[in-house]
C-alpha cells in the first residue's frame, strides 16, 4: 500500500480538504458533500482529531474508505506511540513536527514503515527549511509540508503563497512536497506550476456555502481542467 501511495501521490496533484472542526457532525457534513470527487484527500484535522481521537478517524474514514486519510497530529513526542493511534483510525498518513528532535522523527519513521503507512513532515516554524529538509530525507520522512500557521497568517498577514522560491529549492530534493495555509482556488493557480503534491485547503471549502462546487473548481485546476 505504501508504494502504491507514493507512487499516486509523484504522478498526480492531489486536494487535501482539511477537516478543521470542534463539532464531528459539522465535519461529516462536509464529506458527504465532497465524497465523489476524484484526486481528493480528506484530512482529520488536529482540532477534530484532539476532540474525537482515534474514533474521529474511524467515522470519517467509515463514509469515504477508498480515500487518503490524512491523520493531521502534528506529532512533537513518541513518534512511534502515534503512528499507530493514526494507523488503529484507518489514516494513511500521519503528520510529525519537523522542528522536533530527530528522535522523534525517527520512531514515526521506522513504526510507519512497520504498519505501512506515510509520514509527513511539518514545517511550521521551522526557520531554515531547506536544510532541514535535507535532514528530514535522510531520516526518512516520506512528505515535506509547508505549513503557514492561522496565528501567523493573521499577525503577519502572509500565507504559503509567499514561500516560492523555498519550495521550489526543496523540490530540488526530489522529496513528495504539501503545502497549506491560507490557500483558496485564486492562489491554487498561482501555484499550480509549482513542484507539489498536494494542496491543502481548509476553510475556503469547509466555510463555504457550496464545498462541494468550491473543491470541484480546485480539482479541476490540478487537473488541467
Amino acid at each position: 500500500m505504501r508504494e502504491v501511495l507514493l507512487e499516486k501521490l509523484r504522478t498526480e496533484k492531489f486536494l487535501q480538504i482539511a477537516l478543521d472542526f470542534i463539532d464531528i457532525n459539522n465535519a461529516i457534513k462536509v464529506v458527504n458533500e465532497v465524497k465523489d470527487l476524484e484526486n481528493e484527500i480528506i484530512e482529520i484535522g488536529t482540532p477534530l482529531l484532539k476532540s474525537f481521537g482515534i474514533e474521529g478517524i474511524r467515522k470519517i474514514k467509515s463514509i469515504v474508505p477508498d480515500k487518503i486519510i490524512v491523520a493531521d497530529t502534528k506529532t512533537a513526542d513518541a513518534g512511534d506511540v502515534e503512528v499507530e493511534i493514526a494507523k488503529l483510525g484507518g489514516a494513511n498518513i500521519m503528520t510529525v513536527l519537523g522542528i522536533m528532535d530527530d528522535s522523534t522523527i525517527h520512531s514515526a519513521v521506522k513504526k510507519a514503515r512497520e504498519l505501512d503507512i506515510l509520514v509527513q513532515a511539518d514545517l511550521i516554524n521551522v526557520k531554515n527549511v531547506y536544510e532541514r529538509a535535507k535532514e528530514l530525507k535522510q531520516l526518512g520522512v516520506d512528505i515535506i509540508g509547508f505549513h503557514v500557521g492561522l496565528d501567523v497568517q493573521k499577525s503577519r498577514g502572509i500565507s504559503v503563497a509567499d514561500l516560492k522560491s523555498e519550495i521550489r529549492k526543496v523540490s530540488e530534493l526530489d522529496l513528495l512536497i504539501s503545502i497549506a495555509g491560507g490557500l483558496n482556488k485564486d492562489r491554487i493557480l498561482e501555484l499550480i506550476d509549482l513542484p507539489v503534491s498536494i494542496y491543502v485547503v481548509g476553510g475556503a471549502i469547509t466555510q463555504s456555502k457550496e464545498p462541494k462546487n468550491v473543491s470541484k473548481e480546485i480539482v479541476n485546476i490540478l487537473k488541467g481542467r
